[in-house]
């Protein structure tokens, strides 16, 4: 080791490590957030920058191209990320588990910067079907995300602090939609215009490749900087298994009654989501009549309560349970319906209010997705639950089958509004439907879900179901928590 990282990593012991509290880990979960906010300003710029490639006020100005797409062309282009999405869950799952989280997570933020920085000049050429095809691919590339960082939370954090990180680390989802709405409208509003949006969004990403590059790990065992003391401290209090190549049960995995429950938790999730991430500015802009950069600001505000419910959730349901209030399986479901609930009182609220009533309509939209924020703390948490060493594929498994959603509920939108998103009445139709699928979801969670950690999530269990079933009871011991 050099003499400048061992002074390095002096400097590091002696601000982050006092008795475990703050650690490597730290910068580890500080790196994570900041990739989970870089790719989240790419994803969801888009429902800005559509409305500013589609402006008609600017249509005479020389500096800047605007293109005639209609709301059904829109809703193709906006759900086409998660054509692309779908497709590269489960591998992306499975890469993350082989490789580990980190060269994925690289390869994410540098194809997302260099596809960022060539779409203004590429859509020139090819129109709205190349802008389809630049989504698709960053829709591959960053499926990876979300099961990578599920692999790297189980991986750098013991049992007791997982809720409460994992609630700040995907914060970061939040903090990105609330940073790229408003700034896409900033930009947007400049003599460039729209094409500055993608510039300036591809130096973001590049900047958190290189941080990521230098102080980022896909394991306490990989980082440059961690000590022997606090790495022994983060291993003896995993619950995966450590340097074994896992034989993935599938089978146990398809006939758990839990992951059926949350998949279809996780669809009614994203449907939810999908509503909001990508037409909520045609919303603010179209329906309630607001200003394209003011829409772009309003639409950030109830991310805002998103990330506060998210944080303060994943602390309360820890402390609730580590205190003996509530087991394990009682946090989970209060904050999953806290989070159901919440949203579809939201969208009924919505659902009965016009332009006349703007200031009502965006306390409904925060009451929505601050709601939603309580989600980290509910289902998302589950997987973990069942099991550490596969919970990131499962995620995997569920995101890639939920997010059908998210390609659907554009193009359903745009259905409905048949082409005027400023017809409110159809907006109600689109709100209440959305309403139903939330309070579905939640009761399905609510009958089936538990905090049971499987049998199969054993790193030996194939092995051992073969040699000796008999040899898994001892093991099988009941979860106090449930």
């Amino acid at each position: 080791m050099s003499k400048n990282l061992i002074k390095l990593q002096s400097v590091f012991e002696l601000l982050f490590i006092s008795d475990y509290g703050y650690g490597v880990r730290h910068i580890q979960m500080l790196c994570m957030t900041l990739n989970l906010i870089a790719l989240f300003i790419v994803r969801s710029s888009l429902g800005v920058a559509i409305l500013a490639m589609t402006d008609m006020k600017r249509r005479n100005d020389p500096d800047i191209s605007v293109y005639e797409w209609d709301k059904r062309t829109q809703g193709v282009i906006l759900s086409s990320f998660f054509w692309g999405y779908i497709v590269m869950q489960i591998p992306g799952g499975l890469l993350a588990k082989r490789y580990g989280g980190k060269p994925i997570v690289l390869f994410a933020l540098l194809s997302n910067a260099v596809i960022c920085v060539s779409l203004p000049n590429l859509v020139h050429f090819g129109g709205w079907q190349i802008v389809c095809a630049c989504r698709v691919l960053m829709g591959m590339t960053q499926a990876c995300i979300v099961p990578s960082t599920h692999t790297l939370l189980g991986k750098w954090l013991p049992v007791h602090e997982m809720t409460s990180y994992s609630g700040i680390v995907y914060g970061g989802i939040q903090i990105g939609i609330i940073v790229a709405m408003p700034l896409s409208g900033v930009l947007a509003e400049t003599k460039m215009g729209w094409k500055l949006i993608f510039y300036v969004i591809s130096g973001i990403l590049v900047v958190t490749a290189c941080i990521w590059v230098f102080l980022g790990a896909s394991s306490p065992g990989d980082h440059r900087l961690i000590n022997k003391e606090e790495k022994e401290y983060i291993e003896s209090g995993l619950n995966v298994a450590s340097g074994k190549a896992l034989k993935t049960p599938w089978k146990e995995i398809f006939t758990t009654k839990g992951f059926w429950a949350l998949l279809f938790t996780h669809i009614g999730s994203v449907i939810g989501f999908a509503l909001f991430f990508v037409d909520m500015p045609t919303y603010l802009e179209k329906g309630l009549q607001i200003s394209l950069k003011n829409s772009a600001l309003l639409s950030a505000l109830p991310y805002v309560g998103m990330l506060v419910g998210g944080v303060a959730s994943t602390n309360v349901s820890e402390k609730l349970f580590k205190k003996g209030y509530l087991s394990l399986i009682a946090c989970r479901k209060l904050s999953n319906s806290i989070g159901f609930m919440g949203m579809a009182l939201g969208l009924i609220i919505l659902s009965f209010i016009g332009p006349e009533n703007r200031i009502i309509a965006m306390i409904a939209l925060i009451v929505a997705l601050t709601s939603s924020g309580f989600w980290g703390a509910g289902f998302l948490m589950n997987y973990l639950d069942l099991s550490p060493n596969y919970g990131g594929l499962m995620l995997s498994i569920t995101n890639c089958i939920s997010n059908v959603g998210s390609v659907i509920t554009p193009i359903f939108t745009s259905i409905i509004l048949r082409n005027d998103p400023a017809d409110i009445s159809r907006w109600r139709i689109v709100f209440l439907i959305t309403a139903g699928f939330s309070i579905l979801s939640n009761t399905v969670f609510l009958l089936f879900a538990t905090s049971e950690r499987q049998e199969w999530d054993d790193p030996d269990y194939l092995e051992k179901r073969k040699a000796d079933p008999e040899e898994l009871k001892p093991a099988l011991k009941p979860d106090t928590t449930s």
